[in-house]
């Protein structure tokens, strides 16, 4: 058997297979978020994520966002919050709008199935898991055209997901095409969230539930991997837009200047063209995932050598304390 859960796994509703990596958009410290859309959308293929908040508040425009096959509306929670998440640098102050169910229920509303649409449930902190799924089935069920991603958040305080009740509640997502959690709220360490996505995808399994695991705010490659290969599917993130992507690591803009040969160029230039190349740079990680489920060797993801020595550590040892 292998130390590895990854597969191709089948998103119901849209008849998608994962994995899928989700370039995504916000308001929420990222500047001209809007202009940045309109420069790429033509380079943009596969997915896209966007918030219902910055939609309902017409920051960005809502007639233009149905460009890629498969299309995430995110229930807006992240943008309404003052918390940084894992990969974020503010370069101005966030303030955020009022945002409540009715506003999302609003928005949602004037989404239209042009294209693959995957409809994120809004947030409901501090209520229990069983809460969560009772209230997400009730929004799913009145957009039934949509693919359902259920986000569970963190049922306490404390910021983090309590395991135990999604591990004896899993039954119960087998009527979510997505189940989906954020990076943060999974541990406190990169070892202690792929534990927790490894047992996940196991209780999961175990169930023989098929649904694909959505990691909210994870898009840096080498974070993709690991997560990837303890049974994560489904990734999203803005981290593309705030570094470049080196060698699988996210670098400054500055140092990606130099590191790339681009210091010649302004910051504006150089962005546009870093934001280019960290499309492409996903796009070939996808394509390194697919084949590394057919293959089964980490060889396909062409790491360093300590690199790949340390993800294979992390692998071993989760598989062993699992």
């Amino acid at each position: 058997m292998s130390r590895y859960l990854c597969k191709e796994r089948l998103v119901n509703g849209i008849e998608a297979t994962t994995p899928i990596l989700i370039p995504s958009f916000s308001s929420k410290g990222i500047r001209r978020f809007d202009e940045i859309f309109y420069n790429l959308k033509d380079y943009l293929s596969d997915a896209t994520l966007f918030s219902s908040y910055d939609l309902y508040y017409k920051l960005i425009d809502g007639k233009q966002i149905y460009e890629t096959e498969i299309l995430f509306i995110d229930s807006g929670g992240y943008e309404t919050g003052i918390e940084p998440d894992l990969s974020e640098v503010y370069d101005f102050p966030h303030k955020p709008f009022d945002w409540n169910e009715e506003f999302y229920f609003k928005q949602i509303a004037c989404i239209e199935p042009m294209t693959d649409i995957v409809l994120i449930n809004y947030d409901y902190m501090g209520l229990s898991v069983i809460e969560q799924i009772n209230k997400a089935n009730s929004i799913f069920r009145q957009f039934p055209l949509f693919s359902s991603d259920f986000l569970i958040k963190a049922e306490s305080g404390e910021g983090k997901i309590n395991i135990e009740s999604v591990i004896n509640n899993v039954s119960r997502l087998s009527s979510f095409s997505i189940v989906g959690f954020t990076e943060k709220e999974l541990g406190y360490s990169v070892y202690e969230r792929c534990q927790n996505i490894y047992k996940i995808r196991t209780a999961l399994d175990d169930k023989g539930l098929k649904q694909p695991i959505h990691i909210f705010g994870c898009l840096d490659p080498l974070n993709i991997i690991v997560y990837f290969l303890c049974g994560a599917d489904i990734f999203d993130g803005l981290s593309w837009l705030r570094y470049g992507f080196k060698d699988n690591n996210p670098v400054y803009f500055n140092s990606f200047s130099i590191s790339s040969g681009k210091w010649n160029l302004r910051t504006d230039e150089l962005k546009l063209i870093s934001y280019l190349e960290n499309i492409k740079t996903l796009n070939n990680l996808k394509h390194k995932m697919k084949l590394f489920t057919q293959e089964n060797d980490l060889a396909v993801f062409e790491l360093d050598e300590m690199t790949e020595r340390e993800i294979t550590k992390i692998i071993e040892l989760v598989k062993e304390e699992k």
